[in-house]
């Protein structure tokens, strides 16, 4: 049995890999020339590569008598050598993510609300490579044992 956040996460890296965002591998295996797309954290390789993490809830937190939650989702981009490509792509994840509005998941996650609001320009990592992380806060519906379905 999967967890709803391991569905929430799942469903966006499916979905940026079907909008060509980056390469999706459940297995966590890449070549030294796809761009990653990666669950949790960077990845050592490939140079270029995208992270998705779950950190925290909406200003509002989770209602306890309503069924839906705000849910804060960062996208982690790493680039070698040109800091113009993890710009590049930080705007293809705000293209495929940004306004999504009453969307279901491959993974079964119910979308309501997707939108960035942060961007986060990080330097260079130890190893010279470029880093940006944008956030986004995403209305979700998530039910739980204690809440109305």
């Amino acid at each position: 049995m999967s967890g709803w956040t391991r569905d929430l996460l799942t469903g966006f890296a499916v979905l940026l890999g079907e909008a060509d965002v980056a390469t999706w591998n459940p297995n966590g295996i890449y070549t030294d020339n796809q761009t990653a797309l990666t669950i949790g954290g960077l990845p050592a390789k490939p140079d270029t590569a995208i992270a998705l993490a779950v950190y925290g809830v909406g200003q509002a937190g989770d209602d306890v008598e309503q069924p839906d939650s705000a849910v804060q989702m960062q996208a982690r981009f790493r680039a070698k050598t040109d800091p113009r490509v993890v710009d590049d792509l930080a705007d293809g994840v705000f293209d495929a993510i940004h306004g999504l509005a009453n969307v279901t998941l491959s993974t079964g996650v119910h979308v309501l609300l997707a939108r960035r609001t942060l961007v986060a320009p990080l330097g260079r990592d130890s190893s010279g490579r470029w880093e940006r992380a944008d956030s986004f806060d995403l209305m979700v519906h998530r039910p739980s044992p204690h809440r109305d379905v």
